[in-house]
């Protein structure tokens, strides 16, 4: 009995340990060029024209400053992300939110979570042919 109670906590715990193991230190490689997705007509912040009011805009700013710099998007849009149905998830991405811009494109925001609603540009999206509205 005595044997059986050991191996079952020792168990749970190898378990709990190994869940809670840190993959090591991560770099940093926040950049300003994000994939855009899948669309063809979409282009990453690497190919902003510099006449363009996306090209004042990096990634990490948060979205007041965005709006602050280029002016209210034409749209916005939000939507959870799949991260938001993890149980016991407490990180910064549970809900992304867009800027639709007429003949700009869009910019994307992430940063909603347990510590509250601190949103940074996650990406930008560069489509010069942008109706402005969230399909």
């Amino acid at each position: 009995m005595r044997n059986t109670l050991l191996r079952i906590n020792l168990f749970l715990l190898v378990g709990i340990i190994t869940a809670c193991a840190s993959s090591g230190s991560k770099t940093n490689t926040q950049s300003n060029t994000l994939p855009a997705g899948n669309s063809a007509a979409s282009q990453t912040a690497v190919n902003i024209p510099s006449n363009s009011p996306f090209a004042k805009v990096k990634v990490g700013m948060p979205y007041r400053q965005v709006h602050d710099l280029i002016g209210e998007p034409t749209d916005t849009g939000s939507h959870a992300t799949g991260k938001a149905f993890v149980p016991f998830y407490f990180g910064g991405d549970v809900m992304r939110m867009e800027d639709f811009y007429k003949g700009l494109g869009r910019i994307v925001y992430t940063g909603a979570g347990m510590g509250g609603v601190h949103f940074k540009v996650h990406e930008i999206i560069y489509d010069p042919n942008e109706d402005g509205y969230k399909n």
